[in-house]
């Protein structure tokens, strides 16, 4: 039992060490696919580690942009993406007419962060 939860503890600090040595593209990159994750889980994480990168993680907009228009997406998820949306700035300009569609959104407070999110990137829509 000992011997086996050391090779998992052994596997996970290795996989970390391979994290640490990415560079910022390809954590974004990487990022990028695990938006595409089927675990919801997986892709809010991803989000908000983007979020975290800011104006470096503009590849992701597309898939970012993506997630927005997707029925299914969970408010967690949702939140996360538009977080990562704002923390991305100008950049995320490609995204207004999803962050647009979610001022109609029946959750206040996904309407209110993307109505933030439309300011940090410079939306007119950001004032109401």
């Amino acid at each position: 039992m000992m011997k086996s939860i050391s090779c998992i503890l052994l596997v996970c600090l290795l996989g970390l060490m391979a994290y640490a040595e990415e560079t910022q593209e390809q954590k974004v990159e990487r990022l990028i696919r695990e938006l595409q994750n089927e675990d919801s889980n997986v892709r809010s994480n991803a989000a908000f580690a983007l979020s975290a990168i800011g104006e470096g993680a503009v590849d992701a907009v597309p898939a970012l942009r993506q997630l927005l228009q997707d029925k299914s997406a969970k408010r967690f998820v949702l939140v996360n993406v538009v977080l990562a949306l704002s923390s991305i700035g100008e950049g995320a300009k490609d995204a207004v007419p999803a962050l647009r569609q979610l001022l109609q959104n029946k959750d206040a407070y996904v309407r209110r962060i993307a109505r933030e999110a439309l300011g940090e990137i410079g939306s007119v829509d950001a004032v109401s």
